[in-house]
């Protein structure tokens, strides 16, 4: 099975975890009245367990990551953002920063919401503690009785282990002294590093847990070979075998840095990481945190796809999925990249926005083009929807204009000449030959059935029926591309696999019109109550035409027409039924 089936299938499964089922404590929603440059007011659900925030850099996303990081029992925000001289926090004691979260409650056997706001009464002002539920901040009533995990005013803090994981700031430890230390030239280090390499060679041929200097203070923290699962993931995500990688936490370098990060790899030579790429950090950092979460954690992720090549990327969604799948994580990352976002959810994917205020707004879901088209990044995948004649392309692009701006630009309506019997007969095959993204929705009374025939219920012993029953289906018959040759057995199995193909591509790329014709919809939306419904399709056109000359003895020509119904039809409401079927089957092909 292909990356791109897996994450699929594992989308599809996970669809299926719910608060409270396989979602024991997971955090279904946060709230912000006031916090950071957040829109007041703002909420941000989580109706999937890998939820994306995708945005322009500064907008707030890294500020979700932070509350939702000091929302659980034990943990603050504070640890990412607190006041200085500089830049001091806006609030007081009576409205204080704040946001309040739900999360499911066992003992309640529901959601129940929980505040916690920045007070500054206990450990200074920078302290966030659980404060009481407040209904003007738009949180639920506490329920009457008594509950594990409920105080008097409030709910407590959901327990469950919180990992940070910032892929921006993860770089070996050669890279952290030579690049980022305290202003000394990469010459004047050599030095140092020639001798903390040496040590570390020790260090790792020794197997050694534990390193003192000079004054006693312990230099290595960690000293380890990779597990087969870890090395595993590792190597599925970089795309290369390993046949092992040592990770030491250490700090060897000079001066007091707490942690730094070496890892020593093998793959048919050895290296450390100051040969490896900064991927290999980051793809060793990730996998060891996430492996080693308990099951049930919140995973916070910000821009994972960092150093990452966009395969690499889809492999670390991938292995996210997974690690959801087996151990009921909850998930949320903050990127900009398309390949985190395809293949997920509308409903996972947040788009932060400046509401024209200076403050962000979070659109509620999104489809990944149109989350991109926020960024300025135009769409990649066009789609092209072939139509009979003009009037058509003006409602199909009438009903378009009510997708998401991203969705609509990704967008592109064609008409194909010689209508719908060339479409059936020519276009249609061709482009399921050439895998092109085309999708044709003609006039509905070219509808000969309901629904296509489903290829794999096709038995056999119909094979030689499947040229007539195109044709039944169609009206037409298609001009299928069948290598020739004089091997005529070879030659009717590709007739049939061509066949069979065929109608698997209708039933996923053809569609039409809700009613007969493009004019039957415009007529009945403006001018209801005429009888135009029962007209036939060269009625209706007459009709349409009357409709546009508005009474006047005049003479129409094409141009003229085309020209009356751009005007006329952008007067269909795009809340008209019929308006919202063809907007619908657009969506559905966008999505596909």
């Amino acid at each position: 099975m292909s990356t791109e089936e897996e994450i699929a299938k594992l989308v599809d499964t996970i669809k299926g975890f719910k608060p409270g089922g396989a979602l024991k404590s997971c955090i279904t929603h946060i709230t912000f009245p006031k916090f950071k440059n957040i829109e007041p007011g703002t909420t941000v659900t989580f109706d999937f367990a890998l939820t994306a925030l995708v945005g322009a850099n500064g907008i707030g996303k890294s500020s979700v990551l932070h509350a939702l990081w000091g929302a659980p029992f034990g943990y603050s925000t504070s640890k990412f953002w607190f006041a200085t001289e500089l830049d001091p926090i806006e609030g007081s004691q009576k409205d204080p920063q704040r946001f309040f979260y739900g999360h499911w409650s066992e003992p309640y056997n529901g959601v129940v919401e929980t505040r916690k706001a920045r007070i500054g009464k206990k450990r200074g002002s920078d302290y966030w503690e659980p404060y009481r539920s407040s209904t003007r901040d738009g949180m639920q009533p506490l329920p009457a009785g008594k509950f594990e995990g409920k105080a008097k005013d409030r709910w407590n803090p959901v327990k469950r282990t919180c990992v940070y994981i910032n892929l921006k700031t993860t770089f070996g430890s050669f890279d952290r002294y030579f690049y980022f230390d305290d202003g000394i030239s990469g010459g004047d280090k050599r030095e140092a590093m020639l001798r903390e390499a040496k040590r570390l060679k020790q260090i790792v041929l020794d197997d050694r847990k534990s390193y003192k200097l000079g004054g006693g203070r312990e230099r290595v923290f960690e000293n380890r070979l990779l597990t087969e699962d870890e090395l595993i993931h590792v190597s599925r995500i970089l795309g290369r075998e390993y046949q092992s990688a040592r990770l030491v936490r250490h700090s060897l370098y000079p001066g007091n840095r707490g942690q730094d990060l070496s890892v020593v790899f093998h793959r048919g030579t050895q290296y450390s990481e100051a040969f490896a790429g900064s991927g290999e950090i980051a793809a060793v950092s990730a996998v060891v945190q996430i492996l080693n979460a308990p099951p049930g954690s919140l995973i916070l992720l910000d821009e994972p796809e960092t150093s990452l090549h966009p395969g690499a990327q889809r492999v670390l969604l991938r292995f996210l999925l997974e690690r959801i799948k087996h151990d009921k994580h909850q998930v949320v990352v903050s990127t900009h990249s398309m390949e985190f976002l395809r293949s997920l959810p509308q409903n996972a994917i947040k788009v932060f926005e400046d509401n024209g205020t200076g403050r962000s707004r979070i659109l509620p879901q999104s489809s990944p083009s149109a989350a991109l088209k926020r960024l300025g990044k135009p769409p990649e995948n066009i789609r092209r929807v072939l139509v009979e004649d003009p009037i058509a392309a003006i409602l199909v692009e009438h009903a378009a204009k009510g997708l998401d701006p991203g969705d609509a630009e990704a967008l592109e309506v064609r008409i194909a000449p010689g209508g719908a019997d060339a479409i059936l007969a020519y276009f249609g095959p061709s482009a399921m030959v050439s895998g092109d993204d085309v999708f044709v929705l003609l006039d509905g009374d070219k509808r000969k059935v309901q629904e296509f025939s489903d290829p794999l219920h096709v038995p056999p012993a119909r094979y030689p029926e499947l040229e007539e029953l195109l044709k039944q289906e169609t009206g037409v018959k298609p001009v299928l591309h069948i290598p020739g040759g004089t091997d005529q057995a070879g030659h009717d199995t590709a007739k049939i696999r061509a066949q069979l193909e065929y109608l698997r591509w209708l039933r996923e790329h053809l569609s039409y019109l809700p009613k007969g014709t493009p004019e039957h919809v415009i007529l009945e939306a403006l001018d209801p109550g005429k009888g135009h419904e029962g007209k036939n399709s060269g009625e209706a056109k007459k009709a349409f035409k009357a409709y546009l000359a508005q009474g006047l003895d005049v003479t129409l020509n094409s141009d003229d027409i085309v020209g009356l119904a751009k005007v006329t039809i952008a007067k269909v409401p795009r809340d008209n039924p019929e308006i919202g079927a063809i907007r619908e089957k657009l969506e559905a092909w966008l999505h596909s």
